[in-house]
């Protein structure tokens, strides 16, 4: 459900902004906050139960509190903290285990102010989920030159520096996955077998994780790295992986074959897939809200990664990290409510091209005027943990 404004919401806007300008302006805080978060993450004396019974409070406080909205422009649902929070907490073991659930419970007890968690909300919000999302469209869609930390900042910072992309990446996750769709089983059209009951149908080389997430530019490294390090935390990834994403991106562990339509809602994150005890085998899920993937037997089915390519060349099957973390931001986005709102974002964007996206790049106002549309959404940079 959305949350209502009234005149005297719109009449703060000027000034939440301001405020939030001033908390940008403050890296002090966000560095004390930090440290506070890393202090009560290794201490020994309370237990990941403790932390996680105390952010459940704190939660349940902040989902009662009139001030718990992350303030939006009056065309697009506010968004609650609370839920925010809630959906960050309860994703955070299965996305990276008890030291994602610790960090994140952590971070969560460290702020004792509604305004706190207000902005830690506002951060996961911005830095985390927005670039999961930004990432499933095109970088021409959605990339500014706004200098201020907006949206746009944070998906401009986790473009690609090159537009080059690894030309052997389709070709190797083909060959490892057997010329497959590893969820429906369709046959890659030129290597359909004899007698096959299949029509042509051409696979693609997915990302689990989006080049926009996992390759970043310098020139805007500050963003980037808040959204990597909110990952490393959340996801669990060494911080080897993480050193390394800008060439493992495009490495196999990054991609499996899917036909069209599954590779869309895939990337759109409204499936998921779910790993079960055994070592690279997956169940599929969808998020809630409507039947997401057709034919819907496919909903629930186990899959088994294995390299069909060997012994002949040793492809690394999909990192299980990978997949956890895209399946966790799955879950979040839509349990937070986020998903919703980032849908409304991005239908402003479309309405401002007049239907098409696609043209924003081309005549330049749009583009001033979508960003402008997310600095007013004053989620700006707050507590980036």
């Amino acid at each position: 459900m959305s949350h209502s404004r009234n005149a005297s919401d719109t009449s703060n806007l000027s000034e939440t902004f301001s405020d939030l300008s001033e908390t940008i302006s403050e890296p002090e805080s966000v560095i004390s906050f930090n440290e506070n978060v890393y202090f009560n993450m290794q201490n020994a004396t309370v237990s990941t139960v403790t932390y996680v019974r105390q952010a459940r409070q704190t939660i349940r406080q902040l989902a009662t509190n009139k001030n718990r909205w992350i303030t939006t422009p009056s065309s697009v649902h506010n968004v609650d903290a609370s839920r925010v929070l809630d959906a960050m907490l309860s994703n955070a073991r299965g996305t990276g285990g008890e030291t994602s659930e610790r960090y994140t419970a952590c971070a969560i007890s460290t702020c004792p102010e509604i305004h706190d968690q207000v902005n830690l909300a506002r951060t996961w919000f911005m830095y985390l989920l927005w670039p999961f999302t930004a990432g499933t469209h095109r970088p021409s869609d959605l990339i500014s030159e706004q200098a201020t930390p907006t949206i746009d900042d944070t998906y401009g910072s986790l473009v690609s520096a090159s537009p080059e992309r690894s030309s052997r990446f389709r070709t190797d996750v083909n060959r490892r996955d057997g010329y497959r769709c590893v969820i429906s089983g369709l046959w890659d059209g030129p290597h359909v077998p004899a007698g096959a009951n299949q029509g042509f149908v051409t696979l693609i080389g997915a990302h689990i994780l989006k080049r926009a997430v996992g390759v970043f530019t310098m020139d805007r490294a500050h963003t980037a790295a808040a959204t990597w390090n909110i990952i490393r935390h959340y996801s669990g990834m060494s911080e080897e992986t993480i050193q390394n994403m800008e060439r493992l991106v495009d490495d196999p562990s990054n991609g499996m074959m899917l036909e069209h339509n599954i590779r869309e809602i895939f990337d759109k994150l409204k499936i998921y897939l779910e790993q079960t005890e055994r070592e690279n085998e997956y169940v599929v899920r969808e998020v809630g809200g409507r039947a997401w993937i057709h034919p819907r037997e496919l909903l629930g089915k186990t899959i088994t990664f294995r390299n069909y390519d060997a012994p002949t060349r040793n492809l690394p099957l999909p990192n299980p990290r990978f997949i956890a973390l895209h399946a966790g931001i799955s879950r979040i986005l839509h349990m937070s409510g986020a998903s919703e709102v980032f849908a409304q974002i991005l239908d402003k964007y479309d309405g401002a091209a007049g239907g098409n996206v696609g043209n924003l790049k081309s005549n330049g106002d749009p583009v001033h005027q979508l960003s402008s549309m997310m600095s007013a959404m004053f989620i700006g940079g707050s507590l980036i943990t």
